[in-house]
């Protein structure tokens, strides 16, 4: 058996091994090719193709549903050949349909793929200088209804509620790689309240590896900068949402990934969004009887 074969083989076995082990994964993957209950019951079970994604655009509506904010934003750092940004216009349709909330979509990225590391936080070891490039022309094709946002980062992010004016950004995704690039897109937070809900859901890539050999902490990657954001705004925190893979139907890797930003001084911060008695909860969650 050539080394090609084996490899295939054994990649083959894993896959059939993670699936005896994990029973269920076998259903999701059937449920996900069926149109299979609503938009909410998807989110619930994992069953959008990015259920992250799916994941901070619902929780942003509903949030803005409780506070009677009509529109909302969500953004994406780090658009590359832009699969992720068009599934976030298609759960921004969803999420619309399902809470009436108004959604728009911006993609910021510098269409050149990654720039030159700066040193060692950015993990060279992992990235290198051109990664991620992007087809700018196929990719405008494809978003009718998203807007990009070209640039460096480090010009894009800072100042960018002032210059784009946005409805009231809500989920906000980070997959840039860098520290530096990671660094330069948390400035997007320095806007006015008013660009912002009170507390903002954001999904970061970069914060746990998918091989072993890639080794994150908080002196190094989107978590230095995660960091160093915090120490540097004592009114504002971005933090793991803690418990989130014990809330879930379906746990999964991802749920590590998802943090909030807590903007303490939003004018909104402190206003009860708690469901209202007529309101019904189905049994969407894990961790509610």
């Amino acid at each position: 058996m050539t080394s090609s074969l084996r490899n295939g083989f054994e990649r083959l076995l894993v896959r059939v091994l993670r699936l005896l082990v994990h029973p269920g994964l076998a259903a999701l993957a059937m449920m996900r090719r069926l149109p299979f209950g609503s938009w909410e019951l998807r989110c619930a079970l994992d069953l959008h193709p990015r259920p992250h994604y799916a994941y901070g655009v619902q929780q942003a509506a509903e949030l803005a549903r409780r506070l009677g904010v009509d529109r909302i934003s969500v953004i994406e750092f780090g658009v590359a050949g832009g699969n992720g940004l068009v599934e976030l216009s298609r759960l921004a349709r969803g999420a619309t349909a399902a809470t009436g909330v108004r959604i728009d979509v911006y993609g910021c990225d510098r269409g050149a793929g990654l720039p030159t590391p700066v040193d060692y936080r950015d993990l060279p070891y992992i990235w290198r200088e051109g990664d991620f490039s992007m087809d700018l022309d196929a990719l405008r094709a494809r978003l009718p209804d998203a807007k990009l946002v070209m640039g460096d980062i480090e010009d894009t992010a800072d100042g960018f509620a002032e210059r784009e004016r946005p409805a009231p950004i809500g989920f906000v995704s980070i997959d840039v790689d860098f520290y530096s690039s990671a660094a330069a897109s948390l400035r997007v937070f320095r806007g006015d309240h008013r660009f912002f809900l009170p507390r903002v859901f954001c999904y970061l890539d970069d914060t746990v590896g998918d091989d072993d050999q890639i080794l994150h902490n908080d002196r190094v990657g989107e978590l230095a900068a995660v960091r160093e954001f915090n120490e540097a705004n004592p009114v504002m925190t971005l933090a793991p949402i803690h418990g989130l893979r014990h809330k879930r139907a379906v746990p999964a890797p991802w749920n590590d990934n998802i943090y909030a930003l807590h903007r303490f001084e939003h004018p909104d911060y402190g206003r009860y969004v708690g469901r209202a008695e007529s309101e019904t909860e189905l049994p969407l969650h894990a961790g509610k009887p």
